[in-house]
């Protein structure tokens, strides 16, 4: 299936989306302003990690990977060579992390296989350089036909790591590059609970701190062949939307799919293997259970990077139960309005009003990007903090 890459870059983050057959298929957004985390870690990047203390309860070691939270280096994935036996603390390993961290748990982390050489150099913990970069990795995994960035340096960059017979085109339009593709409106919706299926029926996707919940509705779906019929075929159409959306919403850990009951056991067991199919080709491992007659089904996901949820929102309202975007979303939203508003424009001054959060993150936090901005528009930008502006407003003079 042809396969195109579009990846637009401001400083201090990273946006990328692989579209197969013009439908948005992958999606990677890298931010490096997680509050006090730094770029968070994905699966596959490499630790100089310190031994910290071995827990019998959990058969491991807690290693100090310079994060928040430590890290846990399970027995089995003790260094080769070792006979499993535990290093004594204080022991600097180079580990490799298997699970990405979670808000409430540390990064699972593995030293099978490890090779870093420039870990001689370096005092534990440390985070190293090498393993495969997210963009390349996506990029080896779409095989694009065509490759679409913003930035000249990178495209440049991803000449030496694209293989295959591919175009590369750089954008220079003033519509920034993820709303001329239209992918704008495909990212807001992977933050709403629902998704719809094109027989009328709708998902709603809920992730909770413990689970994540999905549930199968069949709303305006045909029903004129009895409701056994209708539900299998509700839920067999469900099946590729939920793989789907796992996918785009890098959604993992123990994921509860609440399909339409269904009476006869065939149906459930197709229901099921249509999913373990669906979910064949995921980046990420997964496993799925079968149906209970209930529409009950349990899978786990592995999760190899923040949740989409996690990266572009916080917590907020009663007991931290609801979700807002952060202020470090919202300013970056606010630059490349800037720039879909104000390039190529006449105006004598350009200021953008933002609630105080948003604005104190565009003189600090995401400053380098709304210089970038400034430097494309070859005029300043006032930041003009408005306690009465929800989020934000381009205001041209």
């Amino acid at each position: 299936m042809a396969a195109d890459l579009i990846v637009s870059v401001l400083p201090g983050e990273l946006r990328a989306a692989v579209l197969k057959d013009d439908l948005l298929d992958e999606l990677l957004i890298l931010r490096d302003d997680m509050p006090g985390k730094g770029t968070p870690p994905q699966a596959g990047d490499l630790f100089l990690a310190r031994v910290q203390r071995f827990d019998k309860g959990l058969d491991g070691a807690f290693v100090d990977l310079g994060l928040e939270r430590p890290g846990l280096l399970p027995r089995r994935e003790m260094p080769e060579g070792a006979g499993g036996s535990v290093p004594p603390e204080g022991t600097a390993l180079a580990v490799k992390v298997l699970r990405a961290p979670a808000a409430d748990k540390g990064a699972r982390v593995s030293a099978k296989g490890v090779n870093a050489p420039a870990a001689k150099d370096l005092t534990a913990p440390a985070r190293l350089g090498g393993g495969t970069g997210p963009l390349a990795a996506l990029a080896a995994r779409a095989v694009p036909r065509r490759v679409v960035c913003d930035d000249a340096a990178l495209l440049k960059q991803m000449k030496d790591f694209v293989e295959g017979d591919c175009d590369f085109d750089l954008h220079s339009s003033g519509t920034p590059l993820f709303e001329a593709e239209g992918l704008e409106a495909e990212i807001e919706a992977l933050l709403s609970p629902r998704a719809e299926l094109p027989s009328g029926g709708f998902l709603l996707i809920e992730p909770g701190q413990t689970l994540t919940a999905i549930d199968v509705n069949a709303g305006r779906s045909d029903g004129r062949g009895g409701a056994a019929a209708q539900a299998k075929a509700v839920n067999l159409a469900a099946v590729p939307l939920i793989a789907r959306q796992l996918r785009l919403r890098g959604l993992s850990g123990l994921i509860v799919v609440d399909f339409l009951a269904m009476k006869n056991p065939l149906d459930r067991k197709a229901v099921a293997a249509a999913l373990r199919q669906a979910v064949a080709g995921d980046p990420e491992p997964c496993q799925v259970f079968g149906v209970s007659p209930s529409g009950l089904l349990e899978m786990t996901r592995r999760r190899g990077r923040l949740p989409l949820h996690e990266t572009l929102c916080r917590p907020c309202g009663f007991a931290g139960s609801g979700r807002e975007k952060t202020p470090e979303t919202l300013a970056y939203e606010a630059l490349r309005a800037t720039v879909a508003g104000a390039l190529g424009q006449a105006a004598s001054g350009i200021t953008l009003r933002a609630a105080p959060p948003v604005a104190a993150a565009l003189k600090q936090g995401q400053a380098e990007a709304l210089a970038a901005v400034e430097r494309r528009l070859g005029r300043a930008v006032v930041i003009a903090a408005d306690p009465l502006v929800d989020t934000y407003e381009l205001v041209l003079g």
